[in-house]
């Protein structure tokens, strides 16, 4: 076989044991937002088994930083699972790589890939001139109030909501891709029967409202963000990047709370 072929080859394994991985970690994500530990932990096993294949593909130096933390995080979970705050953990260790992993290119050449075009620049400074900073600190303080009241009995919704809290406080602060990582575990959430099950206490009802508005008004505050950074990425760069397509929630998770209010 000519050496071009063998690499054409290598290149083509290659690249579908990444696909796996992407496949895998897209499952991954859309269980933890769910209330079935035994699917997060077979999701949680299946992305560690397509990450080892991956990185037995590459030499040590070769191996993305991402695929190394995938693995690293993954095995973690498959032995520390029965904690409480594992499902947590997992989140906020993935997250901040997951647009890594599903945009990476493999390159035959000596060139570094770059194309980060001071991404986190662009959000902050977008972020910073929108209502986001203070929408959040709205969302913290009726979650914290939630937590504080006393009037929540379920053990396993006062853990939910601090998990929530956490995330919410741990990612404000955050990447562009942190947050919407982390705005895709909040739409999951909203949509979650215990989240629905605390209309049945009325302080608690109140505070629910009061956070699914501020959600719909964050819903629009980040669809503008999102807007600015495409528009000066098309001007600037003269280009587009696909993982940018945002959905506002409001058009799919919360129209329901209106017909049901």
């Amino acid at each position: 076989m000519e050496q071009n072929e063998s690499l054409n080859v290598f290149m083509r394994l290659l690249q579908e044991s990444h696909d796996e991985v992407k496949k895998c970690t897209d499952a991954l994500f859309n269980v933890l937002v769910k209330e079935v530990k035994e699917h997060k932990n077979a999701a949680c096993e299946n992305n560690l088994h397509a990450a080892n294949n991956l990185s037995r593909s590459l030499a040590l130096a070769d191996r993305p930083k991402w695929l190394n933390e995938t693995i690293k995080w993954c095995d973690w979970y498959g032995k520390n699972s029965q904690r409480d705050d594992a499902n947590n953990y997992l989140f906020n260790n993935l997250s901040p790589i997951k647009n890594d992993l599903m945009n990476h290119t493999w390159s035959i050449t000596s060139q570094p890939y770059e194309a980060d075009f001071h991404f986190d620049e662009m959000y902050e400074r977008f972020k910073s001139e929108s209502k986001l900073p203070e929408l959040f600190d709205v969302l913290i303080n009726i979650l914290e109030k939630m937590v504080a009241s006393g009037e929540i009995d379920s053990l396993r919704a006062i853990a939910s909501i601090k998990q929530l809290l956490s995330l919410i406080k741990q990612n404000k602060s955050g990447s562009y891709f942190s947050v919407m990582a982390s705005w895709e575990f909040l739409g999951g959430f909203i949509k979650n029967t215990l989240w629905e099950s605390l209309d049945s206490i009325p302080v608690i009802k109140q505070l629910k409202k009061g956070f699914e508005e501020t959600v719909a008004e964050m819903d629009i505050e980040l669809d503008e963000v999102h807007k600015s950074i495409a528009e000066e990425m098309k001007n600037k760069y003269n280009t587009t990047v696909n993982s940018l397509t945002y959905k506002k929630k409001s058009e799919n998770l919360l129209e329901h709370k209106k017909d049901m209010a």
